[in-house]
C-alpha cells in the first residue's frame, strides 16, 4: 500500500489502490469500477494544495500516463494539453513553438488540472489567471460520461469546472489560449514596510505584474516588478549563472532550507532569522522569456 501526502507534508493517506490511467478510456473504466464497487476514486496531482481536498481515499488515480501537449490550433490560438501535464512541461513545449501562456503562478511543479482546479492566480491587473485562460476543457464524470465543456458548449459546467477542486469528475484535457512568445524584465528590490505599502499605487500603475513579500517579524519586503518586452525586438539577459546559483539555488533554496528546519526546532529563533534572511536579498533587474520570469524554483515546502 502506498503512502500518498501533499508536498506540504501536512496531509496524507493510504489508497487502497493506485492506477496511472493511460487515456480517457482508462479513467472512464476506473469511474465506473468505483461506482460499481461504492467506493471513492481521486485523480491527485502533485499534491500542492495545503489541504486534504485531494486525499485519495480508496482508489488513486496518478496523472503520469496523461501528460504533454496535445495540439496546438494557430488560427483560434489556442494550446491543448493532457490535464496531467506539469506546467513546467507546457511552459518548455509553448516555447519550442514561439508561443506562451498569458499570465501563471510562481511555481511549475502543479499539473495543469491542478493549478487550474484550485485557482493558481499569478499577478497583474490586466492578465487573467490560468483558470480564465482555459478555452475549453473535457471531464469524466461521476457516472463515467465524458463531457466537453467551453463558453458554447455546456457553458455551465465550463464556468463550474474552471475552479471546480476536483468536484465536478476528472479533467482529462484542458485547452488554453495563448499567445506569441514574449519577455519579462523583472525588478526585484528589497523595501522596508511602509515604502513598499506607500509606493504599492505607483508600482501597480506602472508595471504589468507587482509581486511583494512580507518576511514575518520584520519591517522589511522583497518587492517584484515585471514588465512585457516584445521578444521580436528586445533580447533576453537572465540573471548570470554564478549570481542565479548564488541567489536562487543556494540563498532562496539551501540555506533558507536549513533556516527553516533549524526554525522547525527553535522558534523563538524565528524572528531573527526572518531578519537575518530580509538583509540577505539584494536587488536585481534582468529579462527572459515569460515562464522563466514568472516561475521560480522552490525546493523548500511552504
Amino acid at each position: 500500500m502506498r503512502e500518498w501526502s501533499n508536498w506540504a507534508g501536512l496531509e496524507r493517506a493510504r489508497p487502497e489502490r493506485v492506477v496511472q490511467p493511460r487515456d480517457v478510456a482508462e479513467v472512464v473504466a476506473e469511474v465506473e469500477r468505483a461506482r460499481t464497487g461504492r467506493h471513492p476514486v481521486k485523480m491527485v496531482g502533485t499534491g500542492h494544495s495545503f489541504t486534504a481536498i485531494s486525499a485519495p481515499e480508496h482508489t488513486m488515480l496518478t496523472p503520469g500516463g496523461m501528460s504533454g501537449l496535445l495540439s496546438v490550433d494557430r488560427d483560434a490560438m489556442t494550446a491543448t494539453a493532457w490535464a496531467g501535464t506539469p506546467l513546467k512541461v507546457l511552459n518548455a513545449e509553448l516555447e519550442r513553438l514561439g508561443l506562451s501562456l498569458h499570465n501563471m503562478g510562481d511555481i511549475a511543479e502543479q499539473t495543469l488540472a491542478g493549478a487550474t482546479s484550485t485557482g493558481t492566480h499569478g499577478t497583474g491587473g490586466v492578465a487573467a489567471g490560468l483558470a480564465a485562460q482555459l478555452a475549453a476543457l473535457e471531464l469524466v464524470t461521476g457516472t463515467g460520461e465524458t463531457l466537453r465543456a467551453s463558453a458554447e458548449e455546456n457553458p455551465d459546467v465550463f464556468a463550474a469546472a474552471r475552479v471546480g477542486l476536483g468536484a465536478l469528475g476528472v479533467l482529462t484535457t484542458l485547452t488554453f489560449r495563448v499567445e506569441p512568445l514574449f519577455l519579462l524584465r523583472a525588478h526585484e528590490q528589497p523595501m522596508t514596510w511602509h515604502e513598499a505599502l506607500d509606493r504599492f499605487d505607483q508600482m501597480v500603475a506602472e508595471s504589468h505584474h507587482v509581486d511583494m513579500y512580507w518576511f514575518p517579524h520584520t519591517d522589511r519586503m522583497l518587492t517584484k516588478r515585471n514588465d512585457r518586452l516584445d521578444a521580436d525586438v528586445a533580447e533576453a539577459e537572465p540573471v548570470g549563472r554564478l549570481r542565479g546559483w548564488l541567489d536562487d539555488d543556494f540563498l532562496s533554496n539551501t540555506v533558507f532550507g536549513w533556516l527553516t528546519a533549524a526554525a522547525n526546532h527553535a522558534p523563538r529563533a524565528i524572528p531573527a532569522m526572518n531578519r537575518l534572511s530580509a538583509r540577505a536579498l539584494g536587488e536585481r533587474t534582468y529579462s527572459d522569456v515569460a515562464h522563466r520570469v514568472f516561475t521560480s524554483p522552490r525546493r523548500v515546502v511552504f
